[in-house]
């Protein structure tokens, strides 16, 4: 496992992107499975990976690889955090093969009590494209609320799509977790 463990859980262990990894994030980029839902719509090479790296990476966010048994198996980071603010983006994939595990739950979750306990957020908000349930559903699941919907916002497989805003709250978190 070439990075080090930031956080870990019970079966999923989030840890740091390093160079290493660089043709996993590639690889997974480029997959219709993956960049789909992402709306990432764009080929990336090794070259413009790099520079991602170098340029997200390199910041105030948290951007880590989840991975069970060592192995990466997705990508979660805490992005566009304002700390003035409080507030922060999440993010997340999992790769089409380890989809359904609860490995994403369970990533997510980490990166939750991370942006809430110890970097002391406030609020955390997402988005997820109107047909990707999966990803509503875990939102839905951890306690996000449904915020609203920026309508055709994202064009993904030849057509415009909803995007589904959420949002939570640090004591909704704390609810939550208690419950």
């Amino acid at each position: 496992m070439p990075g080090g463990t930031f956080l870990a859980g019970d079966r999923v262990a989030l840890r740091t992107v390093e160079e290493a990894d660089l043709p996993f994030l590639r690889d997974h980029r480029n997959d219709p499975a993956t960049r789909r839902p992402m709306t990432f719509d764009r080929p990336t090479n090794m070259e413009q990976q790099r520079e991602r790296f170098e340029d997200l990476y390199d910041g105030d966010d948290a951007v880590l690889l989840a991975c069970v048994d060592d192995e990466p198996v997705g990508h979660v980071a805490l992005f566009h955090v304002d700390d003035s603010a409080g507030h922060a983006e999440v993010g997340y994939w999992l790769t089409p093969e380890e989809q359904g595990e609860g490995y994403a739950t369970e990533a997510v979750s980490l990166l939750l009590d991370y942006a809430f306990a110890e970097r002391r957020l406030h609020r955390v908000h997402a988005r997820a494209i109107g047909p990707n349930e999966a990803s509503r559903a875990l939102l839905e699941r951890l306690g996000f609320t449904h915020e609203g919907v920026q309508r055709d916002e994202e064009y993904v497989d030849g057509e415009h799509v909803d995007t589904h805003m959420y949002g939570l709250l640090a004591r909704e978190w704390d609810e939550e977790v208690t419950a």
